[in-house]
């Protein structure tokens, strides 16, 4: 009686707790991933060309991501060779984004609300596809950029330095955190945030760089002849194909401007994209960096933790919400972005609106499902239109409460 008494008392404890929430939503999701077994390492094709040919990453071959986004990836297959070290790793990385995110809430807001919210997110489905179906970086770098925001908003420029580094080295969308953050710190912290960020890119890129320095800085740069993709800039300009599809493998091989060369840019072509209407890119452009930079410069006037935080989620999904560039796991950052943008709101509105976010991201993945009988075209238009629709719902109710 007494050893069952002593039982019950540590697993009441919240710190048990949490941590036996975090195991039962690993079985469930790693079983989830047994059910369904797909077969995720088909989509390791670049990495069994590499390994197989015996080639170096960023030298001989120009991968899609930057290092920590690809490199962990190559690793597990070619240690174990297997699905379920890949499913286990981003497991890893879902678990720790989940764990900083309830931290950063529970600072800002209640313990209720943290919980429901970190559990919303838990269950959101786009993570729950990348978790057992990626074989990207994805789910590594929402880890980065929740923790990149959490050091913002505990005004820590050595930790937002690195943090958002890493990022950067994940996928690059991590790096526009240093903006807003460059405008919140002051003086020497403005130092310590440049300095660290800097000092942990030349670092882990040294090897590379001395080896061949313009092939790894292109796979930072081949992006820029991306085309448009599942958003309304892609609508507009009458691209209504997805991102994914593969791309020619020589492009890999040579230098972006080699390829560019010969290889004609086209509208069907997303790798090498020709856009009908160029004004579009730039209106995308302009769009983004206005609201970025406004957000961030009235950064500089918040005082209180949540305003900063809200502040500060609000420019990052300026940068996301005006991209001519969507896909399903550009959901992931804005979903979460979304959720630190309205805390304001009154809890069940905020659930309400996260759950119609989720239904928009249902519907966008299953367009792209073998034999589905949703229309691509029909299915792009409504989906875009009513995730801007919500999106303006959301920071239309947040704005108004900010005042």
């Amino acid at each position: 009686m007494q050893i069952s008494e002593s039982f019950l008392r540590i697993i009441k404890k919240p710190v048990i707790k949490f941590i036996l929430i975090i195991t039962l939503y690993d079985i469930l999701i790693f079983s989830l991933f047994l059910v369904i077994n797909p077969n995720i390492l088909d989509w390791l094709f670049d990495d069994k060309y590499v390994i197989n040919n015996e080639l170096i990453y960023y030298v001989d071959f120009r991968p899609g991501y930057p290092p920590i986004g690809k490199l962990p990836y190559t690793f597990l297959y070619k240690v174990f060779g297997n699905a379920e070290s890949i499913v286990l790793y981003n497991l890893i990385m879902t678990n720790l984004t989940l764990i900083i995110l309830y931290k950063l809430l529970k600072e800002v807001t209640s313990r209720r609300k943290a919980i429901i919210l970190t559990s919303i997110v838990a269950l959101q489905p786009v993570l729950i596809w990348s978790t057992i179906f990626s074989t990207h970086a994805d789910t590594v770098a929402l880890f980065w950029l929740i923790l990149t925001i959490y050091y913002i908003k505990a005004k820590n420029p050595l930790g937002v330095g690195l943090s958002a580094a890493l990022g950067f080295l994940t996928k690059i969308y991590n790096a526009i955190l240093m903006i807003p953050a460059f405008v919140l710190f002051k003086g020497r912290e403005r130092v310590v945030l440049v300095s660290s960020f800097i000092t942990i890119i030349i670092l882990m890129s040294a090897p590379y760089l001395s080896l061949d320095p313009l092939m790894y800085i292109t796979t930072y740069l081949h992006h820029l002849s991306r085309g448009p993709s599942e958003s309304i800039f892609a609508l507009l300009d009458g691209y209504y194909s997805h991102t994914g599809f593969p791309h020619p493998t020589f492009e890999a091989m040579i230098y972006a401007w080699q390829f560019n060369a010969i290889y004609t840019p086209s509208n069907i072509d997303h790798f090498n994209y020709a856009w009908n209407y160029p004004q579009l890119r730039y209106i995308s452009s302009t769009l983004q960096i206005f609201f970025l930079l406004l957000f961030s410069i009235l950064l500089s006037k918040m005082r209180h933790e949540i305003e900063v935080l809200k502040t500060t989620s609000l420019a990052a999904l300026s940068y996301f919400v005006f991209s001519a560039f969507w896909n399903p796991p550009i959901s992931l950052p804005t979903f979460i972005l979304v959720t630190l943008t309205t805390l304001d709101v009154k809890t069940l509105y905020q659930v309400l609106i996260l759950a119609c976010f989720m239904i928009i991201d249902l519907i966008h993945a299953a367009i792209w499902i073998p034999g589905s009988p949703i229309d691509i075209c029909v299915g792009l238009l409504v989906v875009t239109i009513s995730r801007a629709l919500l999106i303006s719902t959301a920071l239309y109710i947040t704005t108004k409460i900010m005042r």
